[in-house]
């Protein structure tokens, strides 16, 4: 994701009215590849006024554009979950068509890490637990999802990633964006076998093989996210991992005529031969110092084979929960709220101008040992 420095007005601009509601522009917040995200104010014309995140195809509109997100508006109606964020409503405007959807008050996991790596302390365990193990739950729901005729909807969100995972200011934690999600939606456009959607720094390795996918390789993702929050390490920028890629040479030749619709901080080539040359060795290394039954979860979730992952997010919420259980820790979101408010705090102090740090809603890029 590109991130503009938000821009904000003493004059709010109205962007459209619905039915005497009307969405004034707060600021923009940055471009994605599936569009553009805006803050707006949602003001009813009797009521209080509500922050809302507003989705925007940048012109010109292609037919393909346009119904990649009439997609995503309906596959999110079919998605009821706390722990997802909603989507309120499409609406086209001037030739344009926009998505309306809830606004998440808090920082992504993204600036999570990045508040964490500045104040050189990681999040507690127990937190790690509380998001990894709410997300799963989040997942499990969007992956059981079934059409009106009870048929399985084949609901795989392919961009698990600490940028699309948000922590409230309350500690709620909520999953964002199915902006490339794949389904078994009638008239779902397929995507070309030659593209690969979403961030491949958190792609499973059947993914980078341009192989099926399933439910579990989002739980494989998910399971980078937590490896990275518990280390504060990326298991696929690990010197092992980046040294055994190297020395295998490149991967498939496949991988030469596929290409990425958003940027990675490394060649999709390279970053394909970390995912195939990576080992229960590296997650291993990497997990040193973490207690073993934690050990124990990232190991199962970044299995190279998905019969040998968790096999539904509830089984791994599970593993996650009874894990604070045994330690006898009581966490939840009060909990989360209070943690993250104190690492900015924290971060703060340490770095006066922390550019990382989200003003309100989504962070600058943080920058990785390579270009972004």
């Amino acid at each position: 994701m590109s991130v503009d420095r938000p821009e904000s007005s003493n004059h709010p601009r109205l962007l459209f009215s619905v039915d005497g509601t009307r969405y004034e522009l707060v600021r923009k917040l940055g471009r994605k590849n599936n569009g553009e995200l805006l803050l707006a104010q949602r003001r009813y014309a009797k009521g209080p006024a509500g922050s809302v995140i507003i989705k925007r195809l940048s012109r010109p509109v292609s037919e393909k554009q346009q119904q990649r997100l009439k997609e995503e508006v309906q596959l999110a109606y079919r998605l009821d979950h706390p722990g997802i964020a909603k989507v309120y409503q499409l609406v086209l405007h001037g030739g344009l068509p926009y998505v309306v959807m809830e606004y998440v008050e808090g920082r992504s996991l993204e600036t999570v890490l990045s508040i964490a790596a500045m104040r050189q302390r990681l999040m507690s365990e127990a937190f790690v637990c509380h998001v990894v193990s709410e997300v799963a739950d989040a997942l499990h729901h969007a992956h059981t999802r079934t059409d009106e005729h009870g048929r399985p909807l084949g609901i795989v969100h392919r961009d698990i990633s600490p940028e699309n995972i948000r922590v409230g200011s309350n500690g709620e934690v909520k999953l964002v964006d199915f902006g490339v999600a794949y389904s078994l939606l009638p008239g779902r456009e397929a995507t070309t076998a030659s593209v690969l959607r979403g961030d491949i720094a958190y792609a499973a390795p059947e993914r980078m093989r341009l192989e099926k996918v399933d439910h579990r390789s989002d739980l494989f993702s998910l399971g980078l996210v937590m490896l990275e929050l518990l280390t504060g390490k990326h298991l696929f920028d690990l010197d092992g991992v980046e040294q055994a890629a190297r020395a295998a040479g490149p991967a498939s030749a496949a991988l030469a005529q596929v290409r990425c619709e958003e940027p990675s901080w490394v060649p999709i080539a390279e970053m394909a031969a970390r995912i195939e040359r990576f080992g229960p060795e590296d997650v291993e290394r990497a997990t040193q110092g973490i207690s073993e039954p934690l050990r124990a979860v990232a190991h199962r979730a970044l299995r190279r084979n998905p019969a040998e992952r968790y096999q539904s997010g509830l089984e791994l919420r599970d593993a996650l929960r009874e894990f604070l259980v045994v330690q006898g820790r009581s966490y939840g979101r009060p909990e989360a709220a209070r943690e993250v408010l104190v690492a900015v705090k924290e971060a703060e102090l340490l770095r006066e101008s922390a550019d990382v740090i989200e003003p309100d809603v989504f962070p600058e890029e943080p920058a990785r040992k390579t270009e972004h």
